[in-house]
């Protein structure tokens, strides 16, 4: 009986563990900027989009307590950072004042100013994020 529970651990255990990302969410650099606006900080993506949508509904989620129906959209395209020197960022607003209407994004576009994704949109990238590293 005991070979037969470690044979089920050792065989579902590495297909479900590599679905989890919360550990790598965490690592994601966001630094708040105001009571609306906030920067993702690029880890070692090298600027995949996955991973800022990814980073922006981690912060509105489960570090702000927001709901998953929360619009995110770019304020500022991926670029120079402004809060962290020598790196790349892209700043999200959870206010569409001051940008371009109409944005609302199905694609993951990072170089536009008004895309928006909800929450929970944003947070089916994270998969993607973290499991696109390792193939």
């Amino acid at each position: 009986m005991m070979r037969f529970v470690c044979a089920l651990c050792f065989g579902i255990l590495p297909g479900v563990l590599p679905a989890a990302t919360l550990g790598e969410e965490d690592g994601i650099t966001v630094n708040r900027l105001n009571q609306n606006d906030f920067e993702v900080i690029d880890g070692s993506f090298s600027g995949v989009a996955e991973y800022f949508w990814c980073g922006a509904a981690t912060f509105v989620e489960r570090r702000s307590g927001l709901p998953g129906l929360t619009e995110i959209y770019i304020k500022q395209p991926i670029g120079p950072s402004v809060t962290t020197p020598g790196r790349k960022g892209v700043v999200y607003s959870l206010s569409d004042a001051g940008l371009p209407p109409g944005q609302d994004s199905l694609t993951l576009s990072l170089d536009r100013a008004g895309a928006m994704m909800t929450a929970v949109k944003a947070r089916s990238y994270c998969r993607d994020a973290f499991t696109r590293s390792t193939k």
